[in-house]
């Protein structure tokens, strides 16, 4: 392509980040019709997942299975921190929020919930917080008060400030001492929390292993595949492209539950969203993308052009324009039909599991290995 690359190196803190723009003549997909696309850059980041991505200013925090970058997109450049030089506990990340003071707050896999003021790291985990050095400073939680899980997926934070996190025994909610921790004994109809919303009217919504809550503060609903949650569909299906896992720090929490899904399962939703018509929309594993409104479901499925079955993760910008990353590349949907952007179009890899927006409205997508930025509408 004789294109001058604009190439940075950083080695640190255990792996090696690649950053640089890129061009068709290092990516696997043949050139498209009309020639490379300039709305699209990638950054090769290594052997990671990219779990998590979080747009905040000039910020964009991206959580990997090797440990949290902190990107500035202006200046284009990254600061990283793992378990070796931080008040991490757990490399692989797998949900960042930040705080109207903000601060940014990690949901890790294995290694609880921690905040990070820019200089100061502050674990809370089921049993206590403080920093990961456990001295003085350390505080003990007491019998039950403590956050559900260390397995922390979502986060979400309530007008008022209120810390809601996503954990695998149960939704979360921060208190002054401690957290109470709402299970399946209170009306969740499974305590593997992935995903939480939050109406305007304060209504929470929470996506679970075994359906969907509403959660009004005082009465808990659920609903399951029974109820129209999830397409019935039939499809052997791979939590990641095969040789594109990450070392997981406690893989047996999860495999001993014999809950690891290699078949599809609509009632398994791992992302949602509510746009301003206050319609809810559910990712479900292997089961499509759910539409509801509070009495129907409506499924979405390949078949109707969305470009894969598994709905990692669902952004809606400013427009109300929704994107919807899946197995198979991004679907962008405008409420009325699908369109389907993948590596042939400048994507980094087919496979999406996160997405931010920034103040730009800006796209970036996290897939195995690396980052994407579309500036498309």
């Amino acid at each position: 392509m004789g294109r001058i690359l604009k190439r940075a190196f950083l080695s640190s803190l255990g792996f090696v980040l690649f950053f640089f723009t890129l061009t068709w003549s290092q990516v696997p997909p043949p050139l498209p019709p009309g020639g490379m696309d300039s709305r699209w850059t990638g950054w090769s980041i290594g052997e990671v997942v990219i779990r998590a991505l979080h747009a905040n200013g000039d910020d964009i925090w991206i959580g990997t299975s090797n440990g949290l970058i902190r990107f500035n997109r202006k200046k284009e450049s990254p600061q990283v921190f793992n378990t070796s030089r931080s008040g991490l506990l757990s490399n692989v990340i797998v949900a960042i929020r930040t705080d109207e003071k903000k601060n940014v707050w990690i949901g890790t896999y294995g290694g609880g919930l921690v905040r990070f003021d820019g200089r100061n790291w502050e674990l809370f985990t089921p049993y206590g917080h403080g920093n990961k050095g456990y001295g003085t400073a350390w505080a003990s939680y007491k019998p039950k008060t403590g956050l559900g899980d260390l397995w922390v997926y979502d986060l979400l934070f309530e007008p008022d400030g209120t810390l809601w996190a996503a954990t695998w025994k149960g939704a979360s909610r921060a208190k002054k001492e401690g957290f109470h921790t709402y299970t399946m004994a209170d009306g969740l109809v499974d305590k593997w929390v992935y995903t939480i919303e939050r109406e305007p009217s304060g209504v929470l919504w929470f996506g679970t292993e075994g359906g969907v809550n509403r959660f009004d503060g005082k009465k808990w609903e659920g609903w399951t595949h029974a109820d129209g949650l999830g397409a019935s569909l039939k499809e052997k299906l791979k939590s990641l492209p095969e040789g594109e896992g990450y070392d997981e720090e406690d893989g047996e929490h999860h495999l001993r539950s014999g809950r690891e899904n290699q078949e599809v399962n609509p009632n398994y939703v791992i992302s949602s969203a509510i746009d301003k018509k206050g319609i809810l929309w559910f990712g479900t594993w292997g089961g499509g993308l759910s539409r509801f409104d509070g009495k129907t479901f409506k499924n979405y499925t390949m078949d109707d052009g969305l470009s894969g079955n598994i709905i990692n993760a669902i952004e809606i910008d400013k427009k109300g324009i929704m994107w919807i990353g899946t197995n198979k590349g991004v679907s962008r949907f405008d409420g009325k039909s699908f369109k389907t952007l993948n590596r042939m179009n400048g994507l980094f890899g087919d496979y999406v599991f996160s997405i931010a927006i920034d103040d730009d409205g800006n796209k970036w997508f996290g897939s195995f290995g690396g980052v994407s930025r579309f500036t498309g509408p």
